[in-house]
């Protein structure tokens, strides 16, 4: 029997849910920045609600036969600028990976960046171990633009590189003078 997978926009209500997802996934060292107890069901939903009112961001849900197993997030970077990039934030919820769910978001977030005459790049942070993801992400076109050291520390003596991973989305890129 197949699946049915849908996207959707995330509403308020989605909060406890994509935090309680998150928090899971952060209890693995390595695979979030973020420790458990810092990620607050009212923060999700206070950015779930201003993407909601966003002209260049978005914030969306991935569902598999009704039941949530991911969400992506584009959010805009403030100064002007900037104001053409988007931070992406990827999530597949725990017992959900390896079954090319994040590469259907993936393609749906950037199909929906490049269908926004604001939105001309993707920026991502990803962790150094997180081979998988990585992956993924070159196979969809984005490249390394660079990489902090030991920026993550998880314990004595073990830290983590974040990788810095960059798509243009936009027009041909015009070097300035």
């Amino acid at each position: 029997m197949t699946k049915s997978r849908s996207i959707r926009l995330a509403t308020s209500e989605d909060a406890p849910i994509l935090a309680a997802a998150e928090r899971e996934i952060a209890l693995i060292p390595g695979r979030l920045a973020s420790r458990p107890e810092e990620l607050k069901d009212d923060v999700f939903r206070d950015k779930i609600i201003a993407l909601s009112q966003s002209d260049s961001g978005t914030y969306l849900v991935l569902e598999e036969d009704s039941e949530v197993v991911g969400h992506g997030i584009l959010d805009p970077l403030k100064l002007a600028v900037t104001a053409h990039v988007v931070v992406l934030t990827l999530a597949i919820h725990e017992g959900h990976q390896g079954k090319g769910h994040g590469q259907f978001l993936m393609e749906h977030l950037i199909a929906w960046a490049r269908a926004n005459a604001r939105v001309e790049k993707i920026e991502l942070q990803v962790r150094s171990s997180n081979f998988k993801a990585i992956e993924l992400y070159r196979k969809l076109g984005f490249a390394e633009e660079g990489r902090k050291l030991k920026r993550l520390k998880y314990g004595p003596d073990q830290y983590l590189d974040d990788v810095y991973m960059g798509l243009w989305v936009g027009p041909s890129s015009q070097a300035l003078p």
